[in-house]
């Protein structure tokens, strides 16, 4: 499979990611090119179940207007410690969304698939 400037542009279902960097991951982990298209495709359009919004919500409100307050406190302007929080949460959504498409990697290459499962039951 060749990356192009579209895949690099294309988030996926979470995103975060890029399909790109599907690729690359699958690409890595996946000899057969064929079963690559098929595993890219399942993996861009996963979306990890979300708990927690509520919470979560609450968590980067209250986040990042301590930070915009405690730059206002130093003597910055108070949208640098919005925007510094702001990039900060945006890097821990990235890592959970990664940690999140490398065990659904991990499940489909096992032969795993826990949501075919559910709707056979």
């Amino acid at each position: 499979m060749q990356i192009g400037w579209r895949d690099r542009l294309t988030p996926t279902a979470v995103g975060t990611v890029s399909r790109a960097w599907v690729m690359r991951e699958v690409a890595s982990r996946v000899a057969d090119e064929s079963h690559r298209a098929r595993l890219v495709d399942e993996l861009a359009g996963f979306e990890p179940p979300r708990r927690h919004g509520l919470r979560n919500n609450f968590i980067f409100w209250v986040g990042v207007l301590t930070a915009a307050a405690l730059a206002r406190l130093v003597g910055l302007p108070g949208w640098t410690g919005f925007i510094a929080a702001l990039l900060g949460f945006l890097w821990v959504a990235r890592e959970l969304a990664v940690r999140a498409l490398r065990w659904r990697l991990d499940q489909l290459l096992a032969g795993e698939d826990p949501e075919e499962d559910a709707r056979q039951a």
